[in-house]
This record gives structure tokens, sequence and C-alpha cells, in this order.
């Protein structure tokens, strides 16, 4: 029998997570991790990542720092996996809101872009952002950010393409909507509170689907000739 192709998600999924598992031991070690992670999300959000110790997370997550080093032995091994579970769950929430939408609100509204919209105002996306600029001024933490960085915005592209079969065709029309959204809609995050305009974010993010639209049509092509 053929295996299953692994999905984006699968790729993504950090190790000792899976709490369907055959035996009540690793069903309560995906648990605790989970539980890690989730509490590592919380501090990184509100101490940043110097602030964020082994003994911080230990507590949040309402575990002995002994029960903590049973599953992550240093703080790269934690942060190695965190790095994962924060691209995992932002991908899973995405996918997840994406699916709900119709084929109208997806294609022709272009909806998918008020859901990245509302991807960025996630734990999620928060813990990848004080990852990204922590690991620009921190040269061991940049060499494990980095790459996964990196294979996360691969598999990104390829999910997205799946999910937005409308765009299959487009050839380098994709590339470049995706890119746009990606430099266009993180700036409006990073600067939401400088701005401080909910009406002024609202028209931004319809000046991105009009780009898109533009890309989409290849008007933007023809305005350049």
């Amino acid at each position: 029998m053929a295996e299953t192709p692994r999905t984006a998600l699968d790729e993504l999924e950090p190790d000792g997570l899976d709490q369907d598992g055959p035996r009540w031991q690793q069903r309560k070690s995906a648990q605790t991790r989970t539980a890690i992670l989730e509490a590592a999300i919380d501090c990184l959000a509100k101490y940043g990542y110097s602030g964020m110790t082994t003994q911080l997370i230990a507590q949040v997550a309402a575990i002995s720092r002994g029960a903590m080093l049973h599953h992550y032995a240093t703080k790269q091994d934690l942060v190695s996996s965190l790095i994962d579970y924060a691209f995992y769950k932002r991908m899973e929430w995405f996918l997840a809101e994406i699916s709900k939408l119709t084929e109208k609100q997806r294609v022709y509204d272009l909806a998918g872009i008020e859901v990245l919209w509302q991807s960025l105002l996630t734990r999620y996306y928060r813990a990848y952002l004080e990852l990204s600029i922590a690991a620009s001024a921190d040269p061991d933490l940049g060499a494990i950010f980095l790459p996964k960085a990196q294979r996360y915005d691969r598999l990104w592209a390829g999910e997205t393409l799946r999910i937005f079969p409308e765009w299959q065709n487009k050839g380098p029309a994709y590339d470049l909507a995706r890119n746009f959204l990606a430099a266009f809609m993180e700036g409006i995050f990073l600067n939401r509170d400088i701005w401080d305009d909910e009406t002024a974010q609202r028209d931004q993010r319809e000046l991105a689907r009009k780009v898109v639209r533009l890309i989409w049509t290849d008007e933007l092509d023809k305005k350049k000739k």
C-alpha cells in the first residue's frame, strides 16, 4: 500500500507532540511537551527572548524544572523545538481559517488577505517575530533560526499554492504576489501601534487587495510597458 504523502504540517510538527499515541506514557509526554512550548510562547510575548529563561518557562507551564529538563535538556534544544512549534501553529491556524472561506470569498473577494492579517495578530506570529529580531543580534540563535525560517518559507509557499489553486498557473506572478503581501502586511503590523488608526489600516489592506488584483490580471506588467 502506498504511503500517504506528508503535508507541510507533517513536515513542520516538532518531534514528540503526537497526543494520539498508543501508550499512555507517550501521550503524557506529548502533553507535557506541548505545555512547555505553549508556556515558552507566552514568555516570549511577555518578556522577550532575553527574558525567556528555562526556570520561568517551567513556572508558567506549572511543572518542575527537572521535568522540563527531562524533555529539553538544554535551552538550545527547547528553542529549536519552539521555533518549529511557532511555525507549525501559525500554519495550522492559517489553513484552518482559509478552509472556512467559500470559493467566491477566496478567489474573487481575496478574503485570504484578511486571514493573513489576522494570522499576524496570533501569539504564534508574535513568537516568530521575537525570535526573528533576537536572531539578528544573537549569532547562536541565528544559526538555529535562519535555516528553519528558510525551510518554513519554502513549505509556506508550496502549501499556500495548494490552497489557492487559482494561482497555480500564474508562474512568477504568484511569487510576486506572495512576497509583496508578506512585506506589505508585516510592515502594517510593525507600525500598527504607531499609526494607531484602524480605519487607515483597513484602507491599507484594501490597497493590498488592489495590488494583488493587478498582479492577478497582469495589469502590473502592462503598466510597466
